[in-house]
């Protein structure tokens, strides 16, 4: 058996102490954002002999992965594990399919964009299906509201731009309609100007002052959001989407192609090994609004909770749609142990 030393991520948006607390260690100068293990080469995991995770595995793959992953996913560890502490809202992102990350990647090494280029979308030609779950609660935006519910939400909201989200929601149920709502918004000659997405804040703020707030979470995130992010067409499609909460224990799965953004708390992510987000909004990183609302499924489906099955009175264990990876979660006291299989 090897020790394992994850990688650290050290992403603006991520908590200063939770990481650390969570491992037992003294607070982060900055922010940890996340813990990665795997083979993957954005973020190796390294042995205590110096060797990466992944050296480990094109050494003895047999040896390293077991013949069943070994046949099944080739001599490659097929799943990422991360630690994740945001402390603030992500940036809106969606993950590719493998048929859309084969054509990215091979479409932007023809394009000569560097893997190591910040403007690269695509960094690898996995897909990117994902599982979270929740240490502490945590609070994420997962998919989109019904258009009825988004539009119960602007009842009362004053400004243009509320006026104009209402009158494009009565068509948003029809085929293409989310979709074709996104598509405006994000466009760069859309009405939805930066000073009408800062009127539309404001007007946020101010029923949330009043009282007055049909969601106080939904409000409360576009008045942080509108500090952070002002003008950012991507506060307007965060209105949009579900709020989801997590209790400690709870997990929700995210499929390829699935619009979201974490927000708060701790969390376990485990993941097919890719590295692929394609990215709109609310961060200072490479955006390429419109490959995201080429690829997105824009659906309005509540999040896919993933809740666990009891195979022994101390393990819970969460199966996602996804053959790459499962997880399960172990309750021991001092000096248990867990029967291996």
């Amino acid at each position: 058996m090897e020790r394992l030393t994850g990688w650290t991520k050290a992403d603006a948006w991520g908590s200063v102490d939770a990481i650390p607390r969570f491992l037992g260690t003294s607070p982060s100068a900055g922010p940890v954002s996340e813990l990665w293990f795997g083979a993957h080469p954005d973020g190796p995991t390294l042995l205590d002999d110096g060797r990466t995770l992944a050296q480990l595995i094109e050494a003895d793959p047999k040896a390293a992965l077991g013949s069943g992953l070994l046949y099944a996913f080739g001599p490659t560890l097929p799943f990422l594990a991360k630690i994740i502490a945001p402390a603030q809202t992500l940036s809106l992102q969606v993950h590719p399919t493998k048929e859309i990350a084969r054509e990215g990647y091979l479409r932007e090494d023809v394009l000569g964009i560097a893997r190591t280029d910040p403007s690269r979308v695509y960094r690898d030609m996995n897909h990117k299906p994902e599982m979270l779950l929740a240490l502490t609660d945590f609070q994420a935006l997962v998919g989109f509201r019904v258009p009825r519910k988004a539009r119960e939400l602007l009842v009362g909201l004053d400004g243009e731009l509320a006026e104009m989200l209402r009158h494009r929601l009565k068509f948003s149920t029809l085929r293409g309609g989310l979709r074709s709502l996104a598509t405006w918004l994000f466009d760069e000659d859309s009405p939805a100007t930066a000073p009408r997405i800062d009127e539309f804040v404001r007007a946020c703020c101010s029923r949330l002052a009043a009282g007055g707030s049909p969601s106080r979470r939904t409000d409360s995130m576009v008045c942080e959001l509108g500090e952070r992010h002002p003008g950012d067409p991507g506060i307007v499609v965060a209105f949009l989407m579900n709020p989801v909460a997590l209790h400690p224990g709870e997990a929700v799965y995210i499929p390829p192609r699935q619009i979201h953004a974490y927000q708060s708390g701790l969390g376990i992510e485990v993941m097919a090994s890719s590295d692929n987000v394609v990215r709109a909004g609310l961060t200072r990183k490479y955006i390429d609004s419109a490959q995201l609302v080429e690829i997105t499924e824009f659906s309005a489906l509540p999040a896919m909770r993933v809740a666990p099955e009891h195979p022994s009175a101390t393990t819970d264990r969460y199966l996602a749609p996804a053959q790459e990876f499962e997880l399960s979660l172990v309750h021991l006291r001092a000096g248990e142990h867990a029967a291996r299989k």
